[in-house]
């Protein structure tokens, strides 16, 4: 795709495939003028993260909303919660990312979810590792990455099959390592996310579970909401400053993503070539990663889940002094403004 042809695809695809009755007042009607047209964004190179910024920006949709968004890419999400606890206004991260400033002070909020990632994370058995049940987990050596919350899905698969989860010796390193020493049989499986887990599964392992699925089971066991392993969620993280003096600017940049959403929804092919280009991830670790994720950017019972979820973790490991509240973490105003129907979630009165 070449870059003069970017425009004449915007235009088809958002005048043929989003052309949907439901979606075009919201989208098409006139907006205020935003604030500032001009800003950086902290992004990650990252599908999980980063599917609609990508899109967005290689087909010129932020230009569309009348703003011009200059990213500042980041490794991880890791690294945009650094970034913004020194005062930068505007990224993508985690709920624990928005949880974890509030915690310190600092008045940042949620200002939508962009995916379900919770297929993103899971557990790979080593080459040559078979188990009948989840039982056989005792006793076998796990390398995981501290930090992150992933061990709660050994912890829930335990509670559902009725083992001992503090039997699996549990040995730290980070996931590159993990993949090679299990690719080494120096452990028996890696506790990660991805690309990762597409790592050792292309050098013999087996994908054993992830955050909503059993794919140990025949076929692969897809677990109701109140069953999944692990709840994670991308999101937009933003300062509520911002979201006082800013909002037509945030509302232009929300119109955008919506439409990197539909674009995806309506042709797949063209939003893996931009994220490919943007993101400069190749083609097949690509494809698995984005067809893990639940791409949406709502606010959504879901996302609240995810956010309950994370608060109980960061309480559990002493990040956080006390739980945290979605209904004062999470910004649903500037969203339903936008288009209600992306709002499923609405904080209590």
């Amino acid at each position: 795709m070449t870059v003069v042809a970017r425009h004449d695809l915007s235009r088809r695809l958002l005048l043929g495939a989003l052309a949907a009755p439901a979606l075009l007042p919201s989208l098409g009607r006139a907006a205020e003028a935003p604030e500032v047209r001009e800003f950086e964004f902290l992004g990650v190179r990252d599908p999980q993260l980063g599917m609609q910024l990508a899109v967005a920006q290689h087909y010129g949709l932020f230009r569309e909303e009348g703003i011009d968004v200059t990213f500042r890419w980041q490794s991880s999400g890791g690294e945009v919660l650094t970034v913004m606890g020194s005062g930068f206004p505007i990224g993508v991260g985690s709920p624990f990312g928005q949880i974890a400033l509030a915690a310190q002070n600092m008045p940042v909020k949620i200002l939508a979810g962009l995916a379900d990632i919770s297929d993103t994370q899971g557990l790979v058995l080593a080459p040559g590792v078979t188990i009948a049940h989840p039982r056989e987990l005792e006793g076998k050596r796990c390398a995981f990455t501290q930090g992150n919350n992933s061990p709660l899905m050994l912890v829930k698969l335990a509670q559902r099959f009725g083992f001992d989860h503090t039997k699996i010796r549990m040995i730290n390193m980070n996931p590159s390592e993990g993949v090679v020493a299990a690719a080494r049989r120096d452990v028996d499986m890696l506790l990660a996310w991805q690309p990762f887990l597409h790592r050792l599964t292309t050098m013999g392992g087996s994908l054993y579970i992830t955050g909503g699925r059993l794919h140990f089971a025949n076929p692969p066991e897809v677990l109701p909401e109140r069953d999944k392993l692990l709840y994670a969620h991308s999101t937009i993280l933003v300062t509520q400053e911002w979201i006082e003096t800013r909002p037509n600017t945030l509302k232009a940049l929300l119109r955008a993503l919506i439409k990197a959403d539909a674009v995806f929804r309506a042709d797949r092919p063209r939003a893996m070539a931009a994220m490919q280009q943007v993101l400069r991830i190749p083609p097949e670790p690509l494809e698995v990663m984005a067809e893990a994720n639940r791409y949406e950017v709502a606010i959504s019972p879901e996302l609240v889940n995810t956010y309950t979820f994370t608060s109980d973790w960061a309480v559990g490991i002493r990040r956080i002094p006390a739980p945290a509240n979605p209904d004062t973490g999470i910004s649903t105003t500037l969203l339903e403004q936008v288009d209600p129907s992306h709002v499923t979630w609405r904080p209590r009165a």
